[in-house]
C-alpha cells in the first residue's frame, strides 16, 4: 500500500484511540464533550480522504494515462459515494470517467457494488460520507447521549438480564427462582438470588441512531479493507 495513504489510515486508528478514551471522560462527566464531537469527525474525516487518496491512486494509473492534459487539468477525483445511481454518475463524470463503464468496466462494476443504494450493508459508507461532509459546515458531529437501565439478576447457576424499559413482568412470573414483584418489577429478596441495575449508556450520531464509538470503530475497519481489496485489484 501507498505509504502516505497507510499512514493516513494508521493515523485514523490513532484518533479512534483518543476518542476511547475522551468517551470515557464522557461517561464520568454524562455528556458529550465538544472534543468528543470533533474527535468523532476527525476520524470519519480522514477515512473520507482515505478513500479520497486510493481513489486518485487508482485514476492515476487507470484513467489519467487515457485523458488529454485539459481533462487531467479540470478533474476532480473523489471515491464516489452517493445514494443514487444519477450522482454516481455526476461524481465519475467530475473526475472525467463518465465512460468509465466502457473503457474499464471492473473498475466501474467495483464501484457501483459499494454504493449505498446498490445494497443495505453498504450505508455505512453514506453515514461516513455524510458525517465527515458536516465538519466543513459546523465542525462537529451531532450526538446525543442514551441511557438504558437494565436488572441483572444472578445466583450461582447463572444470571439474567433485561431492558427496563422495554420489558414488563405480569403476576406469578419469577427469574432465576426469585418472584417478580409486578408493581416494581424487582424481584423479591430471595436467598441465594442477587439483583443489581446497571445503567448502559452510548453516545449515538443523532440522525442515524447509531453508536458513535461502535460506528468510528468498525468504519476504521471497514475502510482499511475496502481500500486494500480495491488496490489490489486496481492499482
Amino acid at each position: 500500500m501507498d505509504t502516505e495513504l497507510e499512514s493516513m489510515l494508521d493515523r485514523a486508528d490513532e484518533l479512534f484511540g483518543d476518542l476511547e478514551d475522551e468517551y470515557k471522560k464522557c461517561l464520568r462527566l454524562q455528556n458529550v464533550t465538544a472534543w468528543a464531537k470533533n474527535l468523532s469527525h476527525e476520524v470519519l474525516e480522514k477515512l473520507r480522504h482515505s478513500l479520497d487518496h486510493a481513489m486518485y491512486i487508482i485514476w492515476e494509473k487507470r484513467i489519467s494515462p487515457t485523458l488529454s492534459e485539459q481533462k487531467r487539468k479540470h478533474a476532480h477525483i473523489y471515491f464516489p459515494i452517493t445514494n443514487k445511481l444519477s450522482g454516481f454518475r455526476s461524481l465519475l463524470g467530475q473526475g472525467k470517467m463518465s465512460d468509465l463503464d466502457k473503457v474499464n468496466k471492473n473498475l466501474y462494476e467495483f464501484l457501483l457494488s459499494k454504493q449505498p443504494f446498490s445494497t443495505a450493508e453498504n450505508q455505512w459508507l453514506a453515514i461516513l460520507s455524510e458525517n465527515a461532509a458536516l465538519g466543513k459546515h459546523v465542525h462537529l458531529t451531532p450526538q446525543k447521549r442514551v441511557e438504558n437501565r437494565r436488572i441483572k439478576v444472578s445466583r450461582d447457576s447463572g444470571s439474567v438480564s433485561w431492558d427496563l424499559s422495554s420489558v414488563r413482568f405480569g403476576g406469578g412470573v419469577s427469574v432465576m427462582g426469585a418472584p417478580i414483584d409486578p408493581s416494581t418489577q424487582r424481584i423479591v429478596p430471595t436467598a441465594g438470588v442477587t439483583e443489581e441495575i446497571e445503567l448502559w449508556v452510548s453516545f449515538i450520531l443523532t440522525d442515524y441512531s447509531v453508536n458513535a464509538l461502535v460506528f468510528c470503530k468498525e468504519s476504521c475497519q471497514k475502510t482499511r479493507s475496502l481500500i486494500e481489496e480495491m488496490l489490489k485489484s486496481y492499482s
